[in-house]
């Protein structure tokens, strides 16, 4: 569905795809590319500037629970516990991530792109170094979650499960904010790093503001919420909410920290929707960083240009907060000294002088 602005913001459809053999289970989108898992075990690829279907990822062995883009890469995780990471464009399957026995529910990446997050049925949230593609940390939770999202800027992350959402933030341990609700919890959202909103069986979405603990009842839907995205507004400190119910009604909210208003909508008839993620219409195209060649004037001469030399850097990322304080030593191969330090991960970056 595509947005149109008249008095009130009206949704209009666009086109369908209907390639999936079986339930559509999780979407996820950047700014060209649309990706859609099933529970056919594939994962369909569209090119939403093209309009054109690219083919299918036949990797899992399961049904495909969750997508997430992050720059350039694709990540996905299954029913069969493994989590794959594919380069966008060429669609290869880079790295496969495997520690979890159950699974793999919902996962997030680190808006750095160094970390992502993972939670499965066997009651385990995972630390992942992406650079490594190895589990650094992993922690036992008491009840089955269904959800883990990090926040805008990495400051802090939330876990969710049947009724309660935690909030954790890096440096701590034990959750900074805890939030209950009298019916199962099914979609939570961060839509800037201090406002949380979420919804479920209870047919409304609240929005809470973490730092002030301030909490606002978005009512309008009149069966329960089943996916929630959003995107940012011209306006100030406003952002567009978009909300998604199972009778298929679907909702925008104009909403800051402390006001919302109900802006539009649409109704989806003969349909009973799942997921859902919004694309904003971006057109960004890598830049290409081959040059033409100068036009030389008469006599002059190019000298040749000195090559860059590259070496290893060792980068250190204090992990402490998501590790729990757990000691993790790593010897580096070919350097002179090993490096061992606690709390820390060694991560190789390349440096060019």
């Amino acid at each position: 569905y595509a947005a149109k602005v008249a008095d009130d913001l009206a949704l209009e459809p666009q086109f369908v795809e209907k390639s999936h053999s079986g339930c559509v289970k999780s979407i996820a989108c950047n700014n060209r590319y649309l990706a859609t898992g099933s529970s056919d075990e594939s994962i369909r690829l569209l090119d939403l500037h093209k309009r054109v279907e690219l083919g299918a990822l036949m990797q899992h062995s399961g049904t495909v629970t969750c997508l997430a883009f992050h720059g350039a890469h694709l990540l996905s995780g299954s029913d069969d516990g493994t989590i794959c990471i594919y380069q966008c464009g060429t669609w290869e399957c880079k790295k496969i991530l495997k520690s979890h026995t159950a699974a793999v529910t919902q996962l997030s990446v680190h808006p750095s792109g160094v970390l992502a997050l993972s939670v499965s049925r066997d009651k385990t949230l995972k630390t992942w170094s992406l650079i490594t593609g190895k589990p650094v940390h992993t922690v036992n939770l008491s009840s089955l979650p269904d959800s883990v999202i990090w926040n805008s800027d990495g400051s802090s992350y939330a876990i969710l499960s049947e009724r309660e959402i935690l909030v954790f933030q890096p440096h701590s341990g034990k959750p900074v904010r805890t939030y209950t609700s009298p019916k199962r919890i099914v979609a939570c959202k961060f839509l800037s790093p201090t406002l949380l909103a979420y919804g479920g069986e209870t047919k409304d979405i609240t929005v809470i503001e973490i730092e002030t603990n301030s909490a606002q009842t978005l009512c309008g839907h009149t069966s329960r919420i089943k996916s929630l995205d959003y995107v940012k507004s011209d306006v100030k400190d406003h952002v567009l909410l978009v909300s998604v119910s199972s009778d298929g009604e679907i909702k925008i909210w104009a909403l800051s920290k402390s006001t919302h208003q109900l802006i539009g909508g649409t109704q989806l008839h003969n349909h009973r929707p799942v997921c859902m993620c919004v694309y904003t219409g971006e057109k960004k195209y890598v830049k290409q960083f081959t040059t033409p060649a100068p036009v030389l004037k008469h006599q002059e001469v190019i000298k040749p240009k000195k090559k860059k030399m590259i070496r290893r850097k060792i980068l250190f990322a204090n992990l402490h907060a998501i590790q729990g304080g757990k000691t993790i030593s790593r010897k580096l191969k070919h350097h002179k000294h090993q490096y061992r330090s606690s709390r820390v991960l060694p991560l190789a970056m390349e440096h060019i002088r």
